[in-house]
């Protein structure tokens, strides 16, 4: 994040009306500058504020409030490339890898050789084994950083996955030249020299890569198995046992290689229990591979049941999906609109703040969320949802709309008929917006 406001350091220079904020920003009281830029708000439309809130609101760990922060400064100015890396950055530490990967993606659609979001976008591809659109990203990285040694070291790893084995080694050996003691570098051609198999030169590399990152059990698992090549089962069992103790038991690969060397090594029940080991999280990873399939198309068939009208029947296979992937927040939301349908609001409201709790700068949870909170009759809940609604989307006329009717409830007319102005305004052709408007005239003019 440091970064990130290294990049918007300048936004608000000048303006004295906000030194105040930025004094307390930069003095480290994160608390004091969010009050001082959210009443900021109140008075400026100047998109660089909620982009400050979302930086203060993250120093103080609140991060889906300083997400909505961000996604107003992005609605507000599409261009600020600042609040879209905040985003990525934010939605990343959350763990929404999708969220993320879209707001580096708008970043690279305004700079396409911006390095940051070049190296972040790069690093969700390959980690969701994407690794063919993250090779013309990390091409690209590499092209505008030469002399950054992780960025050549993935792009080889990129290449060797995807069948470039002499670009592979090119940027493995270049990253080694720029920094030789780069582990991931020694361990990826290692890897190329064990498929080509020479095992004697992969070993060479590999004890450095050990020497350089005692700690990290991939070279020793990597070790391990040249050394089964080689019929060196005593120091493969070491090397793999060693690799076990530093993180790698969720590894099937390294109980499959244990499992041979303790083969080798005459030694049947210690085989038996790896292979065991190794089988236990085979099965695990097909698993978790079929219920992601399974989830999909359970999210397909719930489509086609509320297109036939049977929502009960797609509310049950959203169900089923859910259980299947319960972080996906579109899945969620879904579910959370069709059990709206059914007027089941107790069920909705769990399914979108789940939703939220994921993707918190998405508009329409928060709409959501007001219109079921409206339609439980809670007020106050409803008008805060519809409130955050329009501040992600001030297009939004719906919400408007919705505000207006909440603001009705609630026995203020003056606000109803500033919130079915403003959805009149944003779209004219609706003319429930219109008959809203005037009953709330009539009801002021009473």
């Amino acid at each position: 994040m440091l970064l990130t406001f290294l990049a918007a350091a300048a936004l608000l220079a000048g303006d004295q009306a906000l030194d105040e904020a930025k004094r307390a920003f930069d003095s480290g009281n994160y608390a004091r500058a969010a009050l001082l830029f959210q009443q900021a708000q109140e008075s400026s439309r100047s998109c660089d504020i909620p982009f400050y809130l979302g930086l203060a609101r993250y120093r103080l760990r609140q991060i889906d409030e300083a997400l909505i922060a961000f996604q107003v400064a992005v609605r507000c100015n599409p261009k600020l490339v600042p609040a879209h890396l905040a985003l990525g950055e934010a939605y990343g530490e959350k763990g929404n890898g999708g969220e993320a990967l879209a707001a580096f993606s708008r970043v690279l659609d305004l700079e396409p050789n911006h390095a940051v979001a070049l190296r972040s976008a790069a690093s969700l591809l390959l980690h969701g084994e994407n690794n063919d659109k993250a090779v013309p990203l990390l091409e690209r990285l590499v092209a505008a950083e030469p002399r950054d040694a992780a960025a050549r070291v993935d792009l080889a790893a990129a290449y060797a996955v995807t069948g470039n084995r002499d670009g592979a080694e090119q940027q493995f050996q270049e990253a080694l030249r720029l920094d030789p003691a780069s582990a991931s570098a020694l361990m990826g051609l290692a890897n190329l020299y064990l498929k080509q198999g020479d095992e004697d030169r992969a070993v060479s590399f590999l004890q450095k890569a050990a020497a350089i990152a005692p700690k990290a059990y991939e070279p020793r698992f990597l070790l391990g198995s040249a050394y089964n090549r080689l019929g060196r089962a005593l120091e493969a069992a070491a090397e793999l046992e060693t690799a076990l103790r530093l993180g790698g038991d969720e590894s099937a690969e390294v109980h499959y290689h244990l499992a041979r060397a303790y083969g080798n090594l005459g030694r049947q029940d210690d085989r038996r229990r790896e292979l065991a080991r190794f089988a236990e999280i085979t099965a695990k990873a097909k698993l978790d591979v079929d219920a992601q399939r399974k989830a999909l198309r359970l999210v397909e068939q719930a489509n086609g049941l509320v297109d036939s009208g049977d929502l009960t029947g797609a509310a049950a296979r959203l169900e089923e999906a859910r259980a299947l992937r319960p972080s996906d927040d579109r899945t969620l939301f879904r579910l959370a609109g069709v059990s709206f349908d059914l007027r089941r609001y107790d069920a909705a409201r769990s399914y979108v703040q789940e939703a939220i709790s994921l993707a918190p700068s998405e508009w329409l949870y928060h709409y959501l969320l007001g219109l079921v909170e409206k339609s439980a009759r809670r007020w106050q809940p409803a008008r805060a949802s519809l409130e955050t609604a329009v501040r992600l989307n001030p297009a939004a006329a719906e919400a408007h709309n919705a505000l207006g009717e909440v603001a009705l409830r609630e026995d203020d007319p003056r606000r109803a008929i500033a919130s079915f102005e403003r959805a009149v305004e944003l779209d004219p052709s609706q003319a429930a917006y219109r008959l809203n408007l005037e009953a709330a005239r009539r009801v002021l003019n009473r």
